[in-house]
This record gives structure tokens, C-alpha cells and sequence, in this order.
């Protein structure tokens, strides 16, 4: 009778290990925070879902995507916390101030910033080519000449412009905005424009600052970009309209469809579903220092024509031939 082959042990052993190693990988379940405020139903929140989708993450499955909707950035610095104590894999930190939040916080976790203004400037990064530390991600302007960028389309979709209100907040969480609020000051005069600036530090402020523009000291609101105004756009938009004053959003087109005159900016779906690159990325192992931070390549005018018509204004032709989006 002819023996049975015997299986020598060690291969049994290794044959399991393998077992074992391929079940945990595949049960493998990263935690990626998400540091924000408002409501986490924006474009760039989009794109960073469907990037990680494309990607291979599904949600409650492998990835587990933390998104708690807070009202105030006071309320960021205890969320990002406990995104650290429990030793999350990332955290995914939308704006500038949110990401310097973090960074204070620790040095260790990855920090992947989404539509960051110039992250030199604003103290996140020292180099774009080799960010420091532990941060890295999706800027959403190249620099802060895109504020006077902003304001000169302003200007020349609406010739009558003289003085601009100009909201932008005075935290100090984020030296950045200081930044945006001083090259404004230095190129309003070049477009003959008067500012009245408004700093904001909460709701509060930002319900002062709307009682005290009229048409009779204001021609135009500005809002220097900020999650500090995120959930106050539609009370914006409504004293705006009631006022007659043209406003220019940052957000486009999402600020624009809520009434804003124009919006010049970068698309943030398209940076949040990059953003989901360098998720991804480092859940594999990369080191956030070795990703370049990269600028945003696409840039949209849009223009919404029926608040010209409800507030009395004829757009030039020539800017209005120069929109990538025309709401009528």
C-alpha cells in the first residue's frame, strides 16, 4: 500500500500565517478624520468621497470617514484632539485654519489640508516642493494675488464701484487672512476703490456689519474667503439683495447660486477629489513631507445675471463673454 506524502509542518505554519496576514489586510479598516465647519454636503466633501471611492475605499467598510458638522472653529480644536488620542490614520482638514489647528496640535499624525490659501503664507507649509513635516495637500489658490485677482473682476463687472465693504476675519488663528486684507489695501487704490473694512470674529459681528452697509455709504460687499462665513452666505445673500448691493462670492459656483453677483475661484470639487489622492497615498505608507503640495490648475469665472437684473446692473459685454458659467 502506497504511503500518503506528508506535509512537513513548517509549510502548514506558513500556509496559515499567509492565511491570517491576507484576512487582516483584507478586514483592514482606516479612520480618516474630517476637521471642518458647516455642513459636510459641499463639493469639496463630494470630491473627496468620490475620489476615495474611485480609489478602492468604501465607506463603513474599509474606511471609516469622520465627518462631524460644527458650527464655530472654536469647536474644531477639541474634535481634532480626539482624532489624535484615538490615533487616527489621517486627518483631512478643508480651509486654512482647520489644518493650522491641527498642526498645533501634533507633528506626528499625517494632515492632508483641502483648499488652503497659499500654505507658505499661511504658516502650513515652508516649501510647496517639500512641505514640512507632517502636512501636506490641495491648495486652493496659488497665492494670495488671487484676493486682488478677485477684486479686480469685481471691479470690472461692475464700472460703478467705489466703495467696498470689505468683511474678513480677524482671528488669529490664521495669519493669512491678515495677509489677504493687506494686498487688498494695496491694490484698491490702483482700481480706485475705497474699502470699508469689517472684521469679523463671530455670527454676531458678521450681523453688525450687514446693518451697517446701505447703499448710501456702500457700493459692494467683499468677503475676504473664510469658513467663518460659510454658514452665513444665505443671510448674506438675503440682506444683499434687500440692500441692492452687489457681492462677490470666493466659492464658485455654489456662492454665485445663492445670489452672489460673480465668483472667481477654483473648482472645489475638483480639489476635494484630489485631496483624495494624497489620502490615499499616505494610507499606503507615503510620508506627507514627500508629496508636493499642489495648486489648483482650473479656475472659474461665474456670473449670475439675474441678481444684476434684481439689483439695476448691466454687466460689460466684455466680461461677461470671459464666464466659464452664466446664470440667467
Amino acid at each position: 500500500m502506497e504511503s500518503k506524502p506528508v506535509i512537513p509542518l513548517f509549510l502548514v505554519i506558513l500556509f496559515l500565517v499567509l492565511c491570517f496576514q491576507a484576512e487582516a489586510q483584507q478586514q483592514k479598516v482606516y479612520r480618516a478624520g474630517v476637521l471642518m465647519i458647516g455642513s459636510p454636503d459641499r463639493p469639496q466633501i463630494n470630491g473627496l468621497r468620490d475620489g476615495l471611492k474611485e480609489l478602492g475605499y468604501v465607506e463603513g467598510k474599509n474606511l471609516l470617514l469622520d465627518i462631524p458638522a460644527k458650527e464655530t472653529i472654536d469647536e474644531l480644536r477639541p474634535i481634532a484632539k480626539a482624532y489624535i488620542e484615538k490615533k487616527f490614520d489621517v486627518i483631512v482638514a478643508m480651509g486654512a485654519t482647520a489644518p493650522l489647528i491641527a498642526k498645533d496640535l501634533t507633528r506626528e499624525m499625517p494632515i492632508v489640508f483641502i483648499g488652503s490659501t497659499d500654505p507658505i503664507a499661511s504658516g502650513l507649509v515652508k516649501s510647496v516642493a517639500r512641505p514640512e513635516a507632517n502636512v501636506t495637500g490641495v491648495a486652493g489658490a496659488t497665492d494670495f494675488e488671487m484676493q486682488g485677482k478677485r477684486l479686480e473682476v469685481f471691479k470690472e463687472a461692475m464700472p460703478t464701484l467705489r466703495r467696498v465693504a470689505v468683511l474678513y476675519n480677524a482671528r488669529a488663528e490664521n495669519p493669512g487672512h491678515a495677509k489677504s486684507l493687506a494686498l487688498l489695501q494695496k491694490v484698491a487704490p490702483n482700481l480706485g476703490l475705497k474699502l470699508i473694512e469689517k472684521p469679523i470674529k463671530s455670527t454676531a459681528d458678521i450681523e453688525r456689519a450687514l446693518a451697517s452697509v446701505s447703499k448710501n455709504n456702500t457700493d459692494g460687499l467683499y468677503f475676504i474667503c473664510s469658513s467663518l462665513f460659510r454658514d452665513s452666505i444665505k443671510k448674506m445673500a438675503a440682506v444683499a439683495m434687500q440692500k441692492r448691493l452687489a457681492w462677490t462670492g470666493c466659492r464658485a459656483p455654489d456662492e454665485t447660486e445663492q445670489g452672489a453677483l460673480l465668483s472667481y475661484g477654483s473648482d472645489p470639487y475638483r480639489t476635494g477629489h484630489r485631496g483624495a489622492w494624497y489620502v490615499d497615498r499616505i494610507l499606503k505608507g507615503a510620508k506627507p513631507q514627500d508629496l508636493p503640495v499642489e495648486s489648483p490648475t482650473y479656475f472659474e469665472l461665474v456670473i449670475n445675471l439675474k441678481t444684476a437684473k434684481q439689483i439695476g446692473l448691466t454687466i460689460p459685454p466684455n466680461v461677461l463673454v470671459r464666464a466659464d458659467k452664466v446664470i440667467r
